[in-house]
C-alpha cells in the first residue's frame, strides 16, 4: 500500500479518541474463504490510561465490554488504568513478558536483533497469557473487546496476528493491519516523550525497534508457520480449547 492509502485505511478503521492514538477496529478484513471479519467485535489499541471523559462516552456508545491489558505489571502500576477503571467492564491483565525484580524480562540476545524473532519469543514467554487472551476473545459475553499494550505495535501486533490468522484472514491483510500502526507512531512517540518515567529514553531506542515494517510481520508469520504450523496449531498447543478456536471464528466472521 502507498502511504496515502495507509492514511485512508487508518482513518477508516481508527476510532477517534483524544487519549488513545491507535484504537482501531479489526473488522472488514478479507478471509481466504471469501468472507470478511465483522466490525465492532474486536479492537486493538495503544495504552488507554489517558482516555478523557468524552473518550469513555465514545467507548460506551461502541458497547465496549472487555479490556485485555498486555502491559507489564510495572507499566500498569506506573500509569494505572485511567478512567476505564471506573467503568463496568471485564478487565484482564495478561502481560506478554515476564517480570523479575520489578523489571520486565529482556528478550534473549538472539531475539533482539530482529523484531520478528522477538515476536516469536513472545509466543514462548507469554504463551499462557496469550492463550488466555484468545480464550477471552472467543467468549461472546466479552464482546466487543479491546486488547492493548503501550504503543499498540509489538505485543498487540502479535495477538492481532494470531487472531486474524486463526480466523483465516488473508496473509497480506494481516501484514496490512500491522503496518497501519506506522501512520500513528510519530504521535505515539511524542506522547511517550512526555512521560517523565520513560521520555528521556525514547530517543535511545534502536530505530529498528520503533520501525513498523511490513516485512517484520511477513517474517513473523513465516516463522509462525515454519515452527508452529500457524496460529491455529500454536493456540491448540498453548492450551486454547478447540471450542474457543471455533468461538473466535464464529464471533469474528461476518454472517
Amino acid at each position: 500500500m502507498t502511504s496515502e492509502a495507509d492514511a485512508v485505511a487508518v482513518r477508516n478503521r481508527l476510532v477517534p479518541l483524544m487519549g488513545a492514538l491507535n484504537f482501531r477496529d479489526l473488522g472488514g478484513y478479507p478471509t481466504r474463504d471469501g468472507r470478511l471479519t465483522a466490525w465492532n467485535r474486536l479492537f486493538r489499541s495503544d495504552s488507554l490510561h489517558e482516555l478523557t471523559e468524552s473518550d469513555v462516552v465514545v467507548l460506551r456508545d461502541l458497547g465496549l465490554t472487555s479490556v485485555i491489558d498486555l502491559r507489564t505489571p510495572t507499566e500498569v502500576e506506573r500509569t494505572g488504568r485511567g478512567l476505564l477503571a471506573g467503568e463496568a467492564l471485564q478487565y484482564r491483565h495478561l502481560s506478554v513478558t515476564r517480570q523479575e525484580g520489578g523489571e520486565s524480562q529482556a528478550a534473549p540476545t538472539e531475539f533482539q536483533a530482529d523484531l520478528a524473532d522477538r515476536y516469536l519469543w513472545y509466543l514462548e514467554v507469554g504463551a499462557n497469557n496469550l492463550a488466555s487472551a484468545l480464550t477471552m476473545i472467543a467468549d461472546p459475553g466479552a464482546s466487543p473487546a479491546v486488547f492493548h499494550c503501550a504503543a499498540g505495535k509489538d505485543r498487540t501486533g502479535v495477538l492481532a496476528a494470531l487472531v486474524l490468522d486463526i480466523v483465516g484472514v488473508e496473509r497480506d491483510a494481516i501484514v496490512e493491519d500491522y503496518a497501519l500502526t506506522g501512520e500513528r507512531m510519530a504521535l505515539i512517540l511524542e506522547r511517550l516523550r512526555r512521560d517523565p518515567a520513560v521520555g528521556d529514553r525514547i530517543d535511545e531506542i534502536p530505530p529498528h525497534v520503533i520501525a513498523v515494517e511490513p516485512g517484520t510481520m511477513k517474517r513473523f508469520l513465516d516463522l509462525l508457520d515454519d515452527q508452529h504450523g500457524g496460529a491455529y496449531a500454536w493456540a491448540r498447543d498453548a492450551g486454547v480449547a478447540e471450542e474457543s478456536v471455533t468461538g473466535i471464528r464464529k464471533l469474528l466472521l461476518a454472517a
